[in-house]
This record gives structure tokens, C-alpha cells and sequence, in this order.
């Protein structure tokens, strides 16, 4: 921990279970062992008490996708970001406001064997949920922002596992509700991948008054 950065006991929590996954991941566990460790999982699990928490749509009521506390909100939660969700690699994004593609979003991250699809190799999948999330990113260099409508992906290269990975992502084009942006994914020296992606400004209000319709059938 850095000196005089107080530690988030939830964060620290959930980083301990992502490098657990990445555990099992890696290693031949014994029956023995595996029945140990179930028994503390479980313990754990019971332990874990408290009120559910809020999505992030439900942090701020008057703008709810598009305050500072909703987008810290979806940032701690993400599945790809989010520092309090075990299930994320975490990918961590900046903002950078000057370059050769003008204000852009940067993106670092380093996946486990958990995440191994072709030999050696980050699963597809998971590539395309990485580009997906940073070129949502950049809907906050043009707000409001909009919904995935078609996400292209070239896989150039086997993205590969345990190596640290470097993104980038920008706007090529603003034409009201329509938006596309572009990303790319680098290991050193080598594109490993890049995609394509249309964006659509959509009413949020209007899509959760419809899903919560939904959840009342």
C-alpha cells in the first residue's frame, strides 16, 4: 500500500479474492485441500452481512448516468473495471487530454490464466468486454453519454495472459445520437487487437422505467 493512502478494507477484499481465482486458475489442488479451503470459503461467505448496495443508476436520482458519483459508482462495480467487483481483471482507465487523436482514454491491465481461451491467450470474449468498456469510457469526452448499438473486433495477434497490456481509445466521429469510436490493444510492441464501435444516445430514464416494468411482469 502506498504510504499515506488509507486502505479500503471492501477494495483490498475484493483484489484478495480476484488473486484466489487466479489461484485456482494456476494450481492441482488436493481433495484435501480443496475441502479445507470450501470450508472457509463458506465461512467467509456467511460473514459477508450488510444491506444490498445500490447500483450505480441509483447513486444520484436527478442525473443518474451521468453525475460524478454514478460514474465513480459504475467505476468501483464494473465487471472489467471495477475495483470492488472480483469478478474484473481490473482494467484501470485515465483520461488524457492531449496526443495525436486529441483528448483520448488510456487503459492498462494484466490478465490472469483465469481468463486463458487459445494457448497462452487472453479468451475473445473477455477482449471484446475489455474494448467494450473502454471505448464506453469515452462517452465522457462527449456527453451525454450512449449504448453499445455494434461492437467490431479484429483480433490481430493472441492477446496474451500475464503480460501487462496497454489501451487506447477515441471518438471518430459526434452526429447526435449517433457516436463511433475506435480502440486499440497493445502487448510492448505489438497491436494484439482493435475494434470498431457505434454508440447511441438513448433516454436512460425511459430504459429504467422499462426494465423495472419488466422486473414487476
Amino acid at each position: 500500500m502506498t504510504e499515506g493512502v488509507v486502505e479500503d478494507p471492501a477494495e483490498t477484499l475484493a483484489a484478495e479474492l480476484r488473486a484466489i481465482t487466479a489461484e485456482l486458475a494456476l494450481r492441482e489442488v488436493s481433495r484435501e485441500e480443496a475441502v479445507a479451503a470450501l470450508a472457509r470459503a463458506r465461512a467467509l461467505r456467511a460473514g459477508l452481512q450488510g444491506p444490498p448496495r445500490s447500483r450505480w443508476y441509483d447513486h444520484d436520482p436527478a442525473s443518474p448516468t451521468t453525475s460524478v458519483g454514478a460514474r465513480d459508482a459504475y467505476g468501483d462495480s464494473s465487471p472489467v473495471r471495477g475495483c470492488l467487483n472480483p469478478v474484473a481483471p481490473p482494467l484501470v482507465i485515465e483520461r488524457v487530454e492531449e496526443g495525436p487523436k486529441g483528448p483520448h482514454i488510456r487503459g492498462d491491465v494484466t490478465f490472469s490464466r483465469a481468463y486463458e481461451g487459445p494457448p497462452h491467450g487472453v479468451h475473445g470474449g473477455f477482449v471484446a468486454a475489455m474494448f467494450d468498456e473502454i471505448l464506453g469510457a469515452v462517452m465522457g469526452l462527449a456527453p451525454p453519454p450512449g449504448v453499445t448499438a455494434t461492437l467490431e473486433v479484429r483480433y490481430r495477434h493472441v492477446t496474451p495472459l500475464e503480460e501487462p497490456l496497454h489501451l487506447e481509445a477515441w471518438i471518430e466521429s459526434d452526429r447526435g445520437r449517433r457516436l463511433t469510436a475506435r480502440a486499440t490493444c497493445h502487448a510492448a510492441s505489438v497491436l494484439t487487437a482493435e475494434a470498431h464501435g457505434l454508440f447511441v444516445r438513448v433516454d436512460f430514464s425511459e430504459v429504467q422505467q422499462r426494465m423495472a416494468e419488466r422486473r414487476r411482469g
